[in-house]
């Protein structure tokens, strides 16, 4: 009797969860629009997969030359060359004092090709400098101060270290659990996963991680439910650092040019984006007080400046930013 009892009230909670979880998992995706991580399809899924990954940086160019299709209709075929030196493909190969440049996609030029970049619009504008384009697509602020380390290695003659900053740098720089979840829905790989180095600030002092994996728990690539936890764990493991988000990227701009200074090379911080009037303000008290030269070429707005079916800035609005750098900076210099 006792245990046909007990029986039927495991049986009843048995249920209840069951129905619960089915409640949940329905509402997640007929409500909220959330799916399971398997169902994710990237917009690179048809394209070649021009990058490897690196248990350092997390991921980094693959050498090659890179064929990618038009992103829809009315769009153009381009190329993406990526050299044994980790940079793009610049017009001119001729040995020569270097400008060397380092950020993210909008630097790297994605979705545009080689020959439609800023860096090779300004290596052609110049003959007195050597134009190197360092930037590589998803990096933000720790991975392009990692990668600079990196080019001091192996490069010599570098007269200027140029890294072109963005606000959501500052998201990157934490691997905050959004910005992860986005790498993962954006991966080519048939099993993907995301490695990411981050940072945060402890004594004071800039703290760099080893790359973070994204958390995979298990049916989360069957059940909305089971991802929407994921999603939700990895905001919390990085919710302290989203406190320290400004002040992470002032170390690390910091470090980007004291490790410019001892390779005997100046540093310049490039706006390639506009920031909000409180954050414009901050950036500029900060790069005045520490003597940081900083110069504004923001890419512009506008459905005619975008590349069709991506979004990133096409080949005119990279000429736009080119002539702005060569105008700001490159021209100015003795």
């Amino acid at each position: 009797m006792i245990l046909n009892k007990f029986l039927k009230n495991f049986i009843l909670v048995f249920l209840s969860i069951f129905l619960v979880l089915i409640f949940l998992e329905l509402f997640i995706r007929l409500i909220l629009k959330d799916a399971p991580r398997g169902a994710y399809t990237s917009d690179l899924k048809d394209q070649p997969i021009a990058f490897t990954e690196d248990e350092i940086l997390g991921w980094k160019p693959k050498i090659g030359k890179f064929t990618f299709k038009p992103w829809a209709d009315g769009g153009q075929t381009i190329n993406l060359t990526n050299l044994k030196d980790g940079s793009r493909l610049i017009s001119d190969a001729s040995e020569k004092k270097k400008i060397i440049f380092i950020g993210g996609s909008l630097t790297q030029g994605w979705a545009v090709d080689d020959k439609d970049t800023f860096s090779w619009a300004l290596q052609k504008k110049t003959e007195k400098f050597k134009i190197k384009n360092y930037g590589v697509g998803g990096y933000g602020g720790v991975q392009s101060l990692l990668k600079l380390k990196n080019i001091f290695k192996s490069q010599k003659d570098i007269k200027i270290v140029v890294y072109g900053f963005i606000p959501h740098h500052e998201v990157r720089n934490i691997a905050s659990g959004s910005w992860m979840h986005l790498l993962l829905r954006a991966s080519q790989e048939k099993e993907p996963n995301v490695f990411i180095p981050y940072a945060s600030i402890k004594d004071e002092k800039l703290t760099i991680y080893k790359p973070k994996k994204y958390l995979k728990l298990p049916l989360g690539e069957k059940s909305a439910l089971v991802t929407k936890i994921e999603k939700r764990i990895l905001k919390l493991s990085s919710f302290k650092r989203t406190f320290q988000e400004l002040e992470i990227s002032k170390k690390i701009l910091l470090e980007m040019r004291s490790v410019s200074n001892k390779n005997e090379s100046k540093f310049v911080l490039i706006f390639l984006n506009k920031l909000s009037p409180e954050k414009s303000d901050l950036y500029a008290e900060f790069l005045k007080k520490n003597s940081i030269q900083y110069i504004n070429c923001h890419f512009p707005s506008g459905k005619q400046y975008r590349v069709i079916g991506e979004g990133h800035p096409n080949g005119t609005a990279h000429k736009y930013v080119a002539n702005c750098i060569y105008d700001k900076l490159i021209s100015k210099i003795n």
